[in-house]
């Protein structure tokens, strides 16, 4: 009985697949490979490891708007810097597909809090909270200096040996993030903390593993149904994340005081209160529970990259480190913990940092977006509900905005000829652009800033003996570097 069963699926998958791949495409116009029309997979077999490099060549000879059918949905690609200025300034390309796997709660799905126009209200109120809370400003930095000065204790624990640094650093970077969620900072060993890092590791790893169903959304209903794959593994990582934030939530209704707003989660508290009269009201403790786990996935895991990155181009590069050493010695000297206004007199550090986020690109492919509207894009006609895939390392790696040597490190691009001013052009966007950029920028450029700083004001970075710094990237969420270790030794 069982075999029969998994026949019927079988066929139907392949009947549904061929029918699927053979209709029309909803995207008229838009020039593409001849793959699209490949029956069930469409151009999905011509994508490599590194798929933001292969969509940079194919605008190449299709242009910098092209179409990719990738399974059964089409997906409109864009590769240059001025459409996507023109794009992302619509509302139009402002939706996200409702198919991603982040398992919403349903109050989340059905107000369209977060995929549909709602989160322009969303954002702007978490914008404004956050500003109050000192996201990014002084407040936030006491925060951060705790935080960095127990990862500097942990480093000297391991001074001279070879260590992998991501370990270090990841739950660093959670840390900070419960701060201003939450309201409350956890110790290195506290267990709370410990299984916190490790939910955060194992959705950003098991997602990468469901993202393809994205590409066949018949085919993730009919895996649900019979619960085959390891879409069951995700959905109880989510589920524990989420009964993490919900408790953390409910102590906060226990305790709240209005006139003591301690945290994130306090403000939204009171204004789900301040429009509990509204029943179209998208601000929900459901879509609180959501926000708060995105503010984990999003604002630790790439700052966290980052910095890794950056320790391992110092360790690479010795004569850019010594450059930040020197910066460092004349502006802060060897006691004195660094500010975030320290930047200002430190342009070389500040142009490392920039180079570094557009030599790796950080994000090279965009969240994908979904259009809430019928809209149209240099001249083509894009219908509602259509995938938009935005590719930020072919703007990183655009010779006519960078010059031939894109590939090379060089600080010195974001640089004023004479070195004393940093200076950054529109174009340099490792925060995305438009409607929908990373909220987070001021916390993460403070935080990648004041703890690349502080490690080098007492650390020189260096391979381990005998070895060399591996800087190919690795595609995950993000352009990971390869897990490899590096020695930290005290500055004299």
């Amino acid at each position: 009985m069982e075999e029969t069963t998994l026949l019927i699926v079988a066929l139907l998958i392949i009947l549904v697949s061929i029918w699927l791949s053979f209709s029309k495409s909803s995207v008229k116009g838009l020039p593409g490979p001849w793959t699209n029309g490949l029956p069930i997979i469409g151009s999905l077999p011509i994508m490599s490891s590194k798929p933001f490099v292969k969509l940079t060549e194919l605008s190449k000879k299709y242009g910098p708007v092209y179409r990719l059918r990738l399974g059964s949905i089409d997906v409109v690609i864009i590769t240059d810097f001025e459409t996507m200025k023109e794009a992302f300034a619509k509302d139009a390309f402002m939706g996200r597909n409702p198919n991603l796997n982040f398992e919403f709660n349903r109050e989340t799905i059905e107000t369209g809090a977060f995929n549909e126009m709602p989160w322009k209200e969303q954002r702007r109120f978490s914008l404004h909270m956050l500003r109050d809370l000192g996201f990014g400003k002084t407040k936030m930095e006491g925060h951060i200096k705790e935080e960095i000065l127990e990862l500097l204790e942990r480093i000297s624990g391991e001074e001279g040996k070879p260590v992998e640094h991501t370990t270090l650093l990841a739950p660093s970077m959670s840390n900070n993030i419960a701060s201003l969620v939450f309201g409350k900072r956890m110790k290195h060993d506290d267990p709370e903390r410990q299984r916190l890092d490790y939910l955060i590791h194992e959705i950003g790893r098991l997602a990468r593993f469901v993202s393809w169903q994205l590409f066949f959304p018949w085919l993730k209903g009919v895996m649900n149904t019979f619960n085959i794959g390891n879409k069951g593994q995700l959905f109880k990582v989510f589920t524990e994340m989420k009964e993490y934030c919900r408790k953390q939530i409910q102590e906060h209704e226990e305790t709240l005081d209005p006139n003591n707003i301690r945290d994130f989660v306090d403000s939204y508290l009171l204004e789900i209160k301040k429009r509990s009269d509204d029943p179209n009201t998208t601000f929900r403790k459901e879509v609180l529970e959501d926000l708060s786990r995105l503010f984990f996935g999003a604002g630790s895991g790439t700052v966290s990259v980052t910095l890794d990155w950056l320790l391992l181009v110092c360790a690479a590069y010795p004569e850019v480190q010594k450059k930040i050493h020197s910066e460092i010695d004349e502006v802060i000297g060897p006691e004195r913990f660094p500010t975030r206004n320290d930047h200002l007199n430190m342009p070389f550090t500040e142009a490392a940092i920039a180079e570094l986020m557009r030599w790796k690109t950080i994000v090279p492919l965009n969240l994908m977006r979904f259009t809430l509207e019928n809209t149209e894009l240099k001249g083509y006609f894009i219908p509602r509900n259509t995938n938009v895939l935005s590719v930020s390392w072919a703007v990183d790696h655009d010779t006519r905005l960078w010059g031939e040597d894109v590939h090379e490190y060089k600080p010195e691009r974001f640089l004023s000829q004479d070195g004393s001013k940093v200076v950054k052009p529109d174009y340099a966007i490792p925060f995305s652009i438009g409607k929908r950029s990373c909220p987070g920028k001021p916390l993460a450029e403070a935080e990648v800033f004041l703890y690349l700083v502080a490690i080098l004001q007492k650390f020189e970075v260096h391979p381990p003996p005998e070895k060399q710094i591996d800087l190919e990237g690795e595609m995950g969420f993000s352009l990971q570097p390869k897990r490899q270790k590096i020695c930290f030794k005290r500055r004299q």
